[in-house]
């Protein structure tokens, strides 16, 4: 692995390699998404191919520091080195627009149905999300547990619903981006070996059946019944058809036409 040096940002410290010769990797997730997951993953992947992983919103979250902090700063460029991978993006990382380590580097985006998105995101809030010890973010995060706590699933996905589509709409600029490729959640995390080995094709990392097979051991969690209060809950796709009534999914539908037929679900 290459050099590494410490940059300072928003007060954290990152270890950042320095392999200028080297590509910068970017992995983007929306939230719920499966990107918890699939950061592990790539970070074992990653690690067997010597590149350093860089979480900087997760880094940033667990300080306290809010996403409204970073999104839009071209600051966060000063990050960006060859050789890293960097992931933990569930919010799009709007202030690199332009930096030409983003333009030109290999990209992932993993999305996922936004209605199964917002189930999900309800169980996260109400029972299982980690809630950081200070700052302006733990306050944020005490309160979605308290509105997810005090709302049925119902109520919750059609007040959030207008939130997760900007999510969703704050990456249409990535999407013809050169070297960006598209992955959806019901296909990579319900087929995680083929993920894998497609993603490395992505980046030009060799990867081997052994090392697949390592990393699906512990991350290819399938529960055979829900288990609300914990992270890995449900997996399965289709989660919304289940939890929601006809009159919320049709609501849905209409509110997240645009984000739907965006990236290729059907309302």
């Amino acid at each position: 692995m290459a050099e590494k040096t410490r940059v300072a940002y928003l007060g954290a410290e990152f270890d950042v390699a320095l392999d200028e010769s080297a590509p910068a990797y970017f992995l983007f997730g929306i939230r719920k998404s499966g990107s918890s997951i699939a950061n592990a993953m790539m970070t074992a992947l990653a690690k067997h191919n010597g590149v350093n992983f860089v979480d900087v919103p997760g880094q940033l979250f667990a300080r306290g520091v809010g996403v409204a902090a970073w999104q839009e700063d071209a600051g966060l460029g000063g990050l960006l080195h060859g050789g890293n991978l960097y992931g933990g993006f569930r919010n799009a990382p709007l202030g690199l627009l332009g930096h030409p380590r983003l333009e030109t580097g290999p990209k992932v985006l993993l999305v996922r149905d936004p209605r199964d998105a917002l189930v999900s995101e309800y169980f996260s809030n109400a029972f299982s999300h980690s809630i950081p010890t200070g700052g302006e973010t733990r306050d944020m995060m005490l309160q979605n547990r308290a509105q997810a706590l005090n709302a049925s699933v119902q109520e919750f996905v059609l007040k959030r619903a207008p939130h997760f589509a900007r999510t969703m709409r704050e990456y249409q600029g990535f999407l013809s981006m050169p070297g960006l490729r598209l992955y959806r959640y019901e296909d990579a995390i319900m087929n995680k070996g083929r993920f894998l080995r497609d993603v490395c094709g992505q980046f030009g990392w060799p990867v081997d059946d052994r090392l697949i097979g390592l990393i699906l051991g512990w991350a290819d969690v399938m529960p055979e019944e829900e288990r609300p209060a914990e992270f890995v809950r449900r997996v399965r796709p289709g989660d919304h058809r289940e939890k929601l009534d006809a009159p919320t999914i049709a609501r849905l539908d209409e509110m997240l036409a645009e984000e739907l037929a965006l990236f290729g679900y059907k309302g």
